[in-house]
């Protein structure tokens, strides 16, 4: 099985997705060659042609530039595809002009280097010093990320060699890649892994440094197999990039990405090279790996979006922002701040869909629609006639979505680039069978077969998909259709007469001899549903069939109904996915729907869910701060378990502690007064290999060694274990 190719299927007319692609088109149609190499230049000593300069990420002061371009070229060269299978040649052109003219420029760019560079082949936006500091170790507060840069841009460059023919695009691809094997050579293993180690805390006391890299291990794979795997030289440099620690993790099934403190794209994307290397090789063992990894993201790390990232559970430098992996289930303290970058959920459903042609595993499609519907739908302005886009999606409260087209933030570029192919992910061919894993408005031309498939129900503004396949011969083959997990009763009818709708693995098979028309109807059981905050259980999530609802409201009321209750209160709004809470003016609508600037609520907070009783309550020893604690609890050998934590309310330090079982830190715990928490208590979801079989845990709580600073214990109330009801 396989995805389709871009040049098989086509967006169609009227539709959101051809909207919000045509935006895109005209995003990138407002920025000119000249501005895309401006930095280029200015880093080669060129000319910059009198072309003004981009701003803030791309600003020739920024302290990494240069990723944009790269991006750039992959939504130029694929949207190049697009345009043509819907014969807009015009605009088609003027891209590939574009592309061509921007591809000129570094080709100028790269020889002048080649003038003054130590070896042939650099092309960069950055002067090749990062790079020394980088295989040096050099930290001097800012994160230079050059590597990050250059990927993007080869990325790019193979995305013009294979969507618009520009072999030049390849040639300097290829002297980029014989430009890294010289500068890698020099290095030792030891000095390698130590450049490209990522984790931000290894379980030492001292700042571990740290770089991000890019997608540099799939990117080099995809150039070895577009030069049809004759250049060992390029595999065996994309090995360099393959790091023991983070396969061993994967394969292992071990997740401790909230334990080193993993930034989520970074670790993302290296997933994604995992795959791209069993692609190239068969080795099952990466397959097996990145398995693990989407599992460990659908069952403890993805938010209700389906997207991912949010703070750390350590304190600076490690937690800055918004971007970071925290232990899994534990996500009551990314609602303090931002969260849900939205590279992570383009990212997420690319690998997604590449993994599903290698495993049919319908739930990566199930959270592809629940991702794409609430995540990718709301990343661009809907308002605005040329693309602007979400630097991150938060869930919080009070959250607003603020868009920029000047930032040129990694959003922005993952964005323009993906914003070309919102069509991807939708179908897949295995020999002559069909499937389609999605229901978004599209044309699926099957060229080579003679059939052509045709969705355009305006699917989820409507509840059901309509889908006319046709074919130019008779011929039998095999239509599958997902069957959502959501829809609990879905009925499936083929030119009116109803099928067996009960999924096999998550799909249903309609297997016939297809003539020249055919008409499938699906029609979705869209009901008002609610998810429970894994790490606080009075907090819920509502969705309508796949649509995350949110209250476009600043500081939603608790609710003093239990949550099923409350989402009796919900009144539809007629002829739309909106609800009206009753007695009130509050609207609960898609993220998509919600403009810019307007605060939103995703969670409500309710009293809590029946999900967990206390088994076992002890209190606090008397030891000091700075002192060990060690505890036994009684858990269940056969369940669910979790802890449950009451802590003192703190003076102004910040505390920070790790909390142990007999093998392993199970999690790490940072407090500071200005962030307490909500009834000064936190759970924590156990993992289940740490109780099963088990009656009793021990658990020990230490004070955190960090950056050579010793933490204190925040003083604790009582500890309790608890046990899930179900």
């Amino acid at each position: 099985m396989k995805p389709v190719s871009y040049y098989d299927v086509k967006y169609l007319p009227n539709s959101t997705l051809k909207e919000k692609f045509e935006r895109n088109v005209n995003w990138m149609l407002s920025l000119t060659p000249d501005q895309l190499l401006y930095n280029y230049r200015i880093n080669a000593g060129l000319d910059t042609k009198g072309a003004t300069p981009l701003t803030v990420w791309e600003s020739p002061d920024w302290f990494f530039r240069g990723h944009f371009t790269g991006h750039y070229l992959s939504g130029a060269s694929r949207s190049f595809v697009e345009l043509n299978n819907m014969e807009d040649t015009k605009e088609a052109n003027e891209l590939k002009d574009r592309v061509n003219k921007i591809v000129d420029g570094l080709k100028e760019c790269q020889e002048k280097f080649d003038t003054f560079e130590e070896f042939p082949g650099y092309l960069a936006a950055e002067p090749s010093k990062r790079f020394d500091d980088v295989e040096k170790l050099r930290f001097n507060g800012n994160h230079y990320v050059p590597y990050y840069a250059v990927q993007k841009l080869m990325d790019g460059l193979m995305d013009a060699y294979e969507f618009t023919g520009n072999q030049t695009a390849l040639d300097l691809t290829m002297n980029m890649t014989h430009y890294f094997e010289k500068r890698m050579e020099r290095l030792t293993p030891e000095q390698i892994n130590a450049m490209i180690d990522t984790r931000w805390y290894q379980g030492k006391g001292h700042y571990v440094y740290h770089q991000e890299f890019g997608a540099m291990h799939r990117t080099l794979l995809r150039l070895y197999e577009i030069t049809d795997k004759k250049q060992k030289d390029i595999f065996d440099l994309a090995q360099k990039f393959d790091r023991k620690w983070f396969r061993d993790m994967l394969i292992n099934n071990d997740d401790e990405l909230g334990y080193y403190s993993c930034h989520a794209n970074t670790e993302l994307v290296c997933a994604e090279g995992m795959l791209e290397y069993y692609h190239v090789t068969g080795d099952e063992n990466y397959k097996k790996g990145v398995v693990n990894y989407m599992n460990w993201m659908h069952d403890g790390h993805e938010l209700p979006t389906k997207g991912i990232s949010g703070r750390s559970a350590y304190p600076a430098p490690a937690d800055y922002g918004s971007e970071l992996y925290d232990y899994p289930e534990m996500f009551f303290k990314h609602l303090s701040k931002l969260n849900g970058e939205s590279c992570c959920s383009h990212d997420l459903n690319f690998l997604s869909s590449e993994l599903f042609a290698d495993t049919k595993d319908a739930t990566l499609l199930d959270d592809y629609e629940i991702r794409f519907i609430n995540a990718i739908m709301a990343q661009q302005n809907n308002d605005s006639a040329i693309a602007e886009y979400l630097y991150n999606l938060s869930v919080a409260p009070n959250s607003t979505k603020e868009y920029s087209h000047t930032g040129f933030w990694c959003c922005t570029g993952s964005g323009t680039e993906r914003h070309s192919t919102l069509v991807d992910g939708i179908y897949y061919t295995d020999n002559h069978d069909i499937y389609v894993g999605q229901y978004f408005d599209s044309i699926l031309d099957l060229k080579d077969q003679g059939v052509t498939v045709t969705q355009d129900s305006h699917y989820p503004e409507q509840h059901f998909a309509h889908i006319t396949v046709e074919a130019a011969k008779s011929q039998e083959f095999t239509v599958y259709l997902r069957v959502p997990k959501w829809s609990r009763n879905t009925t499936i009818s083929v030119d009116g007469e109803n099928v067996d709708a009960e999924p096999k693995n998550g799909f249903v098979a309609i297997k016939r001899t297809w003539g020249k028309k055919a008409e499938i109807t699906v029609n979705f059981d869209f009901e008002l549903r609610y998810q429970t905050l894994a790490d606080r259980f009075n907090r819920v999530a509502i969705y309508y069939g796949p649509i995350l609802l949110a209250a476009q409201t600043k500081d939603l009321p608790a609710s003093t109904k239990p949550a099923k209750e409350y989402l009796k209160d919900l009144v539809k709004v007629e002829g739309k996915n909106q609800f009206r809470l009753a007695g009130t003016n509050i609207i609960f609508k898609s993220l998509p729907a919600i403009p810019g600037s307007t605060p939103y609520n995703v969670y409500v907070k309710v009293p809590d869910e029946n999900v967990a009783t206390v088994i076992d309550t002890q209190n606090d020893s008397d030891k000091p701060v700075y002192e060990e604690r060690e505890w036994t609890l009684a858990v269940d050998p056969e369940k669910k378990n979790y802890l449950k934590i009451t802590y003192d309310r703190l003076d102004g330090d910040i505390y920070s502690f790790q909390i142990e079982d007999d093998q392993k830190v199970l999690f790490t715990q940072t407090m500071k007064s200005e962030e307490w928490p909500e009834d000064s208590y936190y759970i924590y979801p156990l993992p289940l290999d740490a109780t099963k079989g088990k009656n009793k845990l021990n658990i020990k709580i230490k004070p955190l060694d960090y950056e050579g600073l010793n933490f204190d214990i925040a003083n604790i109330n009582k500890i309790e274990s608890m046990v899930a009801t179900k």
